[in-house]
């Protein structure tokens, strides 16, 4: 067990030592039902943790505005890296506290789209509009084909 799960079950046998203190021996044995649901659910405790871990990406995936560690593990850089394209002004920066740094989900996957490289057939493509637009152009202004 790492560091994070110890200070998980230790919380836990909090909670419950709190629980005991303020509650009678029937809701304590309707609590050891409900764990005993979720063994069923998920086998292990470290089913159940894995569980809860995939729940904790999902609600990180839904927030809009990142801090700088969430920012730096999206763009799978250093927050060094990240703390320079906020200074840089190349990411947007919200701080509403006027300490922490928030950016807006948005703002980085725009910066990343900046930064693409285009595969060939993609550069033929446009390559083949341009040269279409130009001729269209030189027809419309009265040039020649």
């Amino acid at each position: 067990m790492n560091r994070k799960d110890i200070d998980l079950l230790v919380a836990r046998i909090e909670g419950l030592k709190g629980f005991l203190e303020n509650n009678s021996l029937e809701e304590f044995q309707k609590q050891i039902l409900h764990v005993e649901n979720f063994l069923r659910r998920f086998g292990t405790l470290d089913e159940l943790l894995s569980h809860v871990a995939r729940i904790e990406k999902i609600a990180y995936a839904a927030k809009d505005f990142l801090n700088i560690d969430e920012v730096a593990e999206y763009l799978q850089v250093s927050k060094s890296y990240v703390y320079k394209l906020t200074s840089t002004k190349e990411l947007t920066v919200y701080k509403p506290n006027g300490k922490n740094i928030f950016i807006l989900r948005d703002d980085l996957n725009d910066w990343i789209k900046r930064t693409s490289l285009l595969s060939h057939e993609e550069i033929e493509k446009r390559a083949s509009q341009i040269i279409y637009q130009s001729k269209n152009s030189k027809v419309r202004k009265g040039g020649k084909k």
